[in-house]
């Protein structure tokens, strides 16, 4: 993860159509704010989402924060797939995502590259980014020192990461982005508030019997348990990481073998027995 609040700005000319922001403006306070947003940021950027939120100093929270999920929209993604992602990260993730435990609280504009690949398989890496096909993020978040608003970019696999230049073009912008994001979140309804649940996914359960049990599966071999729990086939979670079905079916055996299961009923039944693991 890249931290540099001191990111480097220039006054190299990138594009912007005025008409689109005069578009953004027109929007400010409507359901139309985050998707022309949205496109305005792609004419900056190219991407395929946008995640919009803001923080207010909330002492009764445990993070000392009140998070609320402003919108999120797409670029060649589904709009449906978005918002069951957001709406899994702010109901169970968001008070233990390591990127914004770093910038919560702090004053100022930071922009902050979410390095995906280094995150450890588990639920969290799983749900958010494999399977929403996503592979690149950047946040540029301000501070102040009652609430932080923060503006998320994420690229889909098959997208180039974000560059030096495309950064600091976001960077750059951001001196009349966060006016218009501040009023739109003082004028309108948050789509939902960070509510931490004790649900826990089967994937969940599957992770916390691996770490009590200490077994260790390649990443390979958890890729596949981790789609099979979630209710794709072989085939599919093949066709997902990207290697032959046959190779598929050796790392499952593998799995399987270290696990002591011999069917995806087995596999899930197996991770809900975690000795003190309270399901509700």
């Amino acid at each position: 993860m890249l931290y540099d609040p001191q990111f480097h700005t220039d006054t190299d000319s990138f594009p912007l159509s005025f008409k689109t922001l005069g578009r953004v403006i027109e929007a400010v306070g409507t359901p139309d704010f985050v998707p022309r947003l949205t496109l305005l940021l792609n004419e900056i950027v190219p991407l395929n989402v946008v995640h919009i939120e803001r923080s207010r100093v909330d002492r009764s929270k445990p993070t000392g924060f009140r998070c609320e999920w402003i919108g999120s929209s797409g670029v060649g993604m589904d709009t449906s797939v978005i918002s069951d992602v957001m709406t899994l990260y702010y109901d169970r993730f968001y008070d233990s995502d390591p990127l914004f435990a770093g910038i919560r609280g702090k004053l100022g504009t930071m922009l902050v590259v979410r390095d995906i690949g280094a995150i450890p398989p588990g639920e969290f890496r799983q749900r958010l980014f494999d399977e929403a096909l996503i592979a690149h993020e950047c946040v540029l978040a301000r501070g102040t020192a009652h609430a932080q608003d923060s503006i998320a970019l994420e690229r889909a696999l098959d997208a180039p990461p974000f560059t030096l230049a495309e950064m600091n073009r976001f960077r750059q912008v951001s001196e009349f982005l966060f006016p218009l994001l501040e009023l739109h979140a003082s004028t309108s309804a948050a789509k939902r508030v960070a509510h931490p649940t004790s649900f826990l996914h089967p994937l969940a359960q599957f992770d916390a019997r691996i770490a009590a049990d200490h077994i260790r599966l390649s990443k390979r071999e958890y890729e596949i348990c981790a789609h099979l729990i979630t209710g794709r086939t072989v085939p599919e979670a093949a066709e997902i990481i990207g290697v032959r079905v046959g190779t598929a079916e050796s790392y499952v055996k593998r799995a399987f073998a270290k696990l002591g299961v011999r069917t995806k009923r087995d596999l899930i039944a197996w991770g809900q027995t975690c000795h003190g693991l309270l399901t509700l």
